[in-house]
């Protein structure tokens, strides 16, 4: 019944078991003896007696109380007068008030009652249904539900309350300068265009003149003037000219002089008129001057990077936890596109991780504004607004987010989450239980190619005459399966229903001795499913209603019985909801929904944690730096799946930070050695070659460099790849990788130093000086190597311009 209480539910519907009646089960649970019916049976007569009770004496009354001898256990009343008893009504309805509720307190006291419930007899024809494993299809249904739920309309007003959504396009600002802006653009169009007619008036002279100038005679410039204001009039450009112009000019009217209304004189028109003609054609002629300038403009050029190589570059000095570097990336994403919700989310996932929960909420503000369809910023701003303990706001963003996409595992398991933190079990349950149920979905429709695939491959066996239909199935799926269908035990079908009599003249299929005894023997090998399945049969024979006697092992199916299809077995998701929603919790850098989640999972589970389950509380340990607690959950992941790659990477990445570069090359070595490669290969290639260039073996150290640049090639990358090129004496593919890596970033110091000192073993002074200067210009700051590029100076006679 707990589903009625779920917000927007009207109808019910589902099997319940039927159990047999246990008076010592009842007193149990309740306290009580006997059915809730006898109670109500009890209160209803008491309520009954109450009202029927009259303060007033009758006729006789008096009498009939001498005569009558007072009932046990009730106190003996004394005749009284008319005039009495009118006096004192409200006396005797608290005297029978305090009768009633001795009775109810006799009633409900469990006192001498063990005994009785001890002694009840067992219900034998109960015990029958629950063998038979009977149940009631009940449907509930109400013509409104007990608790509303809000339309999707009212959450979206709700969230544009909390969040007002931003335009699609900036709003045009009409203003005087503006105007102007637009006049000096219709003027350099115009030029263009009179540029182009006389080109083609004027072309083939020029190409006659050789190349050279046209003659500039008084007498050549009016003629060519002529003819090209003859040319404009007579092809009608010179008024489309004018209309092109028009629209600018009486903007700067109105935005500018202000004039909307007409002149009273003509004076005032022509001073008018007088003035704006000064004014235009002094706009004119700086607009010609944008336009026809002699001096050519340095192009900008087009940046080579895109955002998602801008984001992988953030998550990569992310994870060197390099933040000001990371910081600039996010930031100039969002420059690019300001209009992005993608950019504003992952900076605002960064600020979560950093510990910046103002600004991660203004960027996640920004995201659901840009778009107040996404999904993941409604519930990232959910999440940040229950860490701020602003619940009401939460659960609105929270429930926005489920019916902006109600097929979204991640968005139900996300609400209930949170109503498990603020303790409403009920909408918890109902989240989750929705949550389950799209999970099982997704999980089958995901088989259903699978099965597609085998079905069409793989073509049945004809069934044979002497077969029954489910000895076929059973040889379909056995040679479908490649499973011999002989070692798995037959379980005779019962129908749940009894069978109707059947009718003279129908043929009954029997079954054949040498089945018989097949079925018997399979039987015993079967166990307790056996013999779970010879109770069922003996219990429904042996019932006093039954007409068909049924010997076991050899059940009679009646000719209009449909031998109904073996139900389809219920999928198992790869993963658990909790699960799903850790795994994006810990990309969200949203610690404190991560620790609700995991434990949830770990609630859930009967089996023990899974292996995912320790890697997850790994790498949120890692988040939280707290390395011991992350070893224990790796060496119980390492122990329940040794050739888990994730668990070893992880486990790298703990030795790697913790100092210990031995156990964690080894660690790395072991994950790359997997045929399985873990989820997040980039940073343990980095790591690993770093520790190569450390201990001087260079020439693994530029192979895992380059498969790190082969998947996701960076910066940092291609500078580990010159790096290792440059110590191998191997100048020239040292200056390609850093030439490359200067592509991607040309500010970062260690680049410009590293091609200083190869330009200095190349004997290239002017480049060397250059490099060195930029090196210290973007700030160099590591002192070993700005030692070594000194040194190595010295050593060629050049590269320092300060000596």
């Amino acid at each position: 019944m707990a589903p009625l209480l779920y917000p927007g539910v009207k109808r019910i519907r589902g099997a319940y078991r039927v159990y047999a009646y246990d008076e010592r089960e009842v007193f149990e649970k309740t306290k009580r003896k006997g059915a809730l019916a006898d109670e109500v049976v009890k209160i209803a007569s008491g309520m009954l007696f109450r009202n029927t009770q009259s303060p007033f004496a009758k006729k006789g009354a008096d009498k009939a109380v001498d005569k009558k001898e007072p009932k046990k256990g009730y106190p003996v009343m004394k005749s009284q007068s008319r005039l009495s008893v009118l006096r004192g009504p409200s006396r005797l309805l608290q005297k029978a008030k305090d009768i009633k509720e001795d009775e109810a307190s006799a009633m409900l006291k469990p006192s001498d009652t063990n005994s009785q419930v001890e002694d009840a007899p067992v219900n034998v024809e109960g015990l029958q249904y629950v063998e038979a494993k009977s149940y009631v299809m009940l449907e509930i249904c109400l013509n409104r539900p007990l608790i509303p739920k809000r339309p999707a309309e009212e959450v979206a007003r709700r969230v544009a309350e909390y969040i007002p959504p931003r335009p699609l396009f900036p709003k045009r600002t009409n203003g005087a300068q503006k105007a102007v802006e637009d006049f000096h653009q219709q003027v350099g169009k115009v030029a263009n265009q009179i540029l182009d007619e006389f080109r083609e008036l004027f072309g083939t002279e020029l190409l006659n003149a050789g190349g050279s100038d046209l003659p500039n005679t008084d007498a050549d410039l009016e003629a060519r003037r002529q003819k090209m204001i003859y040319e404009l009039n007579s092809s009608g450009k010179y008024f489309a000219f004018k209309e092109q112009l028009k629209h600018s000019v009486v903007k700067i009217v109105r935005e500018k002089y202000l004039k909307t209304t007409t002149f009273t004189s003509k004076d005032d028109l022509q001073a008018f008129l007088s003035e704006l003609y000064v004014y235009l054609v002094d706009q004119m002629h700086i607009g010609l001057g944008n336009v026809l300038t002699l001096e050519d403009k340095t192009p900008v050029p087009e940046p080579l990077t895109d955002s998602a190589q801008l984001k992988h570059f953030a998550r990569e000095a992310e994870v060197n936890e390099n933040f000001e570097l990371a910081t600039k990336y996010y930031q100039e994403r969002i420059a690019r596109n300001k209009t992005d919700s993608s950019c504003w989310f992952d900076y605002g996932t960064f600020c979560l991780y950093i510990n910046d929960i103002a600004k991660a909420e203004e960027c996640f503000k920004e995201c659901v504004a840009i778009n107040q369809k996404h999904v993941e910023g409604l519930m990232l701003y959910g999440v940040v607004c229950a860490m701020e303990e602003k619940n009401e706001a939460a659960e609105t963003f929270f429930e926005a987010a489920t019916c902006v996409d109600p097929k979204n595992v991640l968005a139900w398991t996300m609400l209930g989450l949170f109503y498990h933190g603020i303790s409403n079990e009920i909408s918890a349950e109902m989240a989750m239980m929705e949550a389950d149920k799209l999970n099982i979905s997704s999980a089958r429709k995901a088989m259903k190619p699978v099965k597609g695939i085998v079905a069409k491959n793989i073509e049945p066996p004809p069934t044979p005459e002497h077969m029954t239909v489910d000895e076929a199935k059973e040889s379909e799926v056995g040679e479908v399966n490649n499973i011999d269908t002989k070692s798995i035990p037959s379980i005779n079908k019962i129908p749940a229903t009894p069978s109707m009599p059947q009718e003279k003249g129908t043929s009954q299929t029997k079954a054949k001795p040498t089945d018989r005894k097949q079925s018997i023997a399979q039987g015993k090998k079967a166990g307790s499913m056996g013999s779970r399945t010879s109770s069922k049969e003996n219990v429904s024979s042996a019932r006093p209603g039954s007409r068909h006697v049924r010997s076991p092992g050899t059940p009679q199916v009646p000719e209009n019985h449909e031998i109904e299809e073996p139900r389809e077995s219920t999928p198992v998701p790869p993963q658990s909801v909790y699960m799903m929603a850790s795994d994006w919790l810990l990309e969200a850098k949203a610690m404190a929904f991560t620790e609700r989640a995991l434990a949830h999972e770990l609630l859930s589970t009967t089996g023990g944690p899974s292996p995912q389950y320790y890697i997850s509380l790994a790498r949120l340990c890692l988040q939280k730096k707290d390395f011991e607690k992350a070893e224990e959950a790796l060496e119980a992941a390492v122990q329940a799946d040794h050739q888990n790659p994730d668990a070893w990477g992880i486990m790298g990445h703990l030795r790697y930070l913790s100092g210990d570069l031995a156990a964690a090359k080894d660690c790395y070595e072991r994950t790359i050695s997997f045929l399985t490669n873990p989820s997040e290969t980039h940073s343990i290639y980095l790591r690993l070659a770093s520790i190569y260039l450390q201990d001087g073996m260079f020439q693994e150290a530029k192979r895992t460099f380059l498969l790190a640049c082969k998947k996701s090639p960076s910066c940092v990358s291609w500078l580990g790849v010159g790096i290792a090129c440059y110590r191998l004496s191997e100048l020239s593919e040292a200056e390609d990788a850093l030439s490359e890596a200067n592509i991607l970033n040309n500010s970062d110091p260690e680049v410009w130093a590293f091609l200083s000192m190869v330009c200095l073993k190349t004997a290239r002074q002017l480049e060397a000086e250059q490099a060195y200067k930029y090196a210290l210009k973007v700030g160099l700051t590591d002192e070993d190597l700005l030692a070594e590029i000194l040194s190595l100076q010295e050593e060629v006679g050049f590269g320092n311009p300060q000596l």
